[in-house]
């Protein structure tokens, strides 16, 4: 709180004229725990928009002082936090304030006014009145308001009384005994908000392709992985040992290798030439018996090779590679030099290993003592990255895990970890800098447990939140890849889901069951997207189509 905030609470006779008392307005003004279909993190929809009404206070002195005020809320990216705005019109003159409020138990309605500056007002929600007491500078703030919303009225009808804590008294009963503290109320305020704007402004949404279908060998579990070096050449792999081959953007595909016994869970590619595809192990899936974690390929594939110069101990599986190339100057030249990084596996032991002779040479880098299993990893250079993680190789047991590193792997933080047992990580999507996603899955055989969230951060994988995107018991999250910021997809069981903001809200996308890994390939004008799972689907998405869309909520 500020300090001429706390001095003019001392003065009763202008507590009216104090921007605090408003301010417990803002504060208290926070979602509903009956939450409903239409209810963003518990708050109904009809709070949403920019809201302005003038309050009135009075004194115990008889001081009467009338002031206006505007209120503005709004979604922001984070699933749990909400744009709390407040700008006070008073006689000394007008002041804007940025606040946030943050969900803290959504069932049990209680939120946390965060004022950005180290305060933290609790805030409780009953039925549609929203409280909240506090004590500041001496007095005791209670205050509440209602929302009105019906056919005809929406309205915020608001109230608040102060009291001086130097003028509390005491008295005890005569038959009980007990002591009573009361404070006489110095002050009162009241007043009615109307909105000036609808909602959330509404524009259209991006309009997004259809995924359609490639004919392809048929398959009768989830594939895993695929990879294009351009908008033509890809290759991808199955858990039958099978590496497939295609030069014309998926319309034909020939099979290059079929290695029974061996499951091939991922694949990336140097160049057209050189690539390297990933074994998931012995010891998990039935009749897999290939210990061989890593093969490579110098001729595009005709030939595959085992990789045996892995360093360290035995490395059992790997579920994910990437092939980083990092610009540098060399010489007065501008070049790259590419570093191959591989993580591994499900049911565990992790595993973590990199090249940087372009698979000359292998290094193990230490994950096992921070992680059971890793799933996947997303590096922005040869220092800084993430790995897609679980906490526990029994799944009874497992939270859903993400780590990163800022020095290569040689110490790793955890970044987030769910609460929820029978939750692993799966996939990573970084479509810039700052905003990241991951998908979680979970095993949880209680069929009431329908909740299924994304991972997301917005400040570069600093902190993470969790977005909803469905709810049903049936829904197991596993490929996750977007355009840019906003537009993305999830590849799930039974179907897919998809987005135009930011994960706010999700539709159900036809683009085929158990999509296990989703590639975006980016060319002059187009991205061309791969989703690979029981089946493989092609997008062919103009970049047209990425405008921006705005916020929308829930069931708009």
């Amino acid at each position: 709180m500020h300090i001429r905030i706390l001095l003019i609470l001392r003065a009763i006779t202008l507590i009216a004229l104090s921007p605090f008392i408003p301010t417990a307005f803002a504060q208290s003004s926070v979602p509903s725990a009956t939450a409903s279909t239409n209810d963003y993190q518990g708050l109904s929809k009809e709070w949403f928009g920019q809201w302005k009404g003038e309050i009135t206070s009075r004194s115990r002195s008889g001081t009467t002082q009338k002031f206006d005020m505007e209120l503005k809320v709004a979604p922001t990216d984070k699933p749990d936090r909400l744009e709390w705005t407040i700008v006070y019109n008073s006689p000394q003159g007008k002041s804007e304030r940025f606040y946030t409020l943050v969900t803290k138990d959504q069932a049990k309605g209680e939120y946390v006014v965060d004022e950005n500056n180290g305060i933290q007002i609790a805030t409780t929600l009953f039925d549609d009145t929203l409280l909240n007491h506090f004590n500041v500078g001496g007095q005791r703030i209670w205050s509440s308001h209602r929302l009105l919303a019906n056919t005809s009225t929406r309205e915020i009808h608001f109230e608040l009384s102060s009291a001086d804590e130097s003028q509390s008294s005491k008295s005890v009963g005569t038959e009980n005994g007990l002591e009573v503290l009361s404070l006489p109320v110095n002050a009162r305020q009241t007043g009615i908000l109307k909105p000036i704007a609808i909602p959330v402004v509404k524009k259209e949404t991006a309009e997004l392709p259809l995924w359609k279908k490639l004919e392809t060998e048929a398959y009768r579990g989830k594939q895993d992985d695929i990879y294009f070096i351009d908008a033509n050449r890809g290759w991808y792999v199955n858990g039958a040992g099978k590496i497939f081959k295609t030069v014309d953007g998926g319309q034909s595909w020939l099979q290059q290798l079929h290695k029974p016994g061996t499951y091939f869970r991922c694949i990336a590619f140097i160049d057209e030439r050189h690539g390297f595809a990933g074994n998931i192990g012995p010891d998990y899936f039935p009749n897999v018996t290939d210990k061989t974690p890593l093969y490579e390929t110098v001729d595009g594939g005709v030939t595959w090779t085992e990789v045996t110069s892995i360093e360290g101990p035995p490395v059992v599986g790997l579920c994910a590679l990437q092939v980083l190339k990092e610009p540098f100057i060399n010489a007065g030249k501008l070049e790259s030099r590419t570093r191959i990084m591989g993580v591994g596996r499900v049911g565990g032991p992790a595993a973590m290993i990199v090249s940087n002779d372009l698979g000359k040479s292998w290094q193990q880098i230490a994950i096992q003592d921070n992680a059971s299993m890793a799933f996947d990893l997303h590096f922005f250079n040869r220092n800084e990255g993430f790995v897609a993680a679980a906490s526990n190789s029994d799944v009874s047991q497992s939270n859903a895990l993400i780590l990163s590193t800022i020095d290569g792997g040689k110490t790793w933080k955890k970044s987030w970890q769910s609460k929820r047992p029978y939750e692993l990580t799966w996939k990573i999507s970084f479509p810039s800098r700052d905003v990241g996603y991951v998908t979680i899955q979970s095993y949880n055989p209680d069929p009431s447990v329908q909740d299924r969230f994304v991972a997301k951060t917005i400040d570069g994988g600093k902190s993470w939140s969790e977005m909803p995107l469905t709810k049903d018991a049936k829904v197991r999250e596993f490929g996750i890849a977007f355009a840019n910021e906003r537009i993305g997809w999830v590849g799930a069981t039974p179907h897919g889901f998809q987005t135009t903001d930011g994960g706010e809200s999700w539709t159900v996308c036809e683009m085929g069951n158990a999509v296990n890994k989703i590639r975006l390939i980016e060319i002059e004008k187009d991205f061309i997207g791969y989703a690979i799972g029981v089946q493989l689907f092609r997008l062919d998405l103009p970049k047209s189509n990425l405008v921006p869309v705005s916020r929308k909520l829930p069931g708009d």
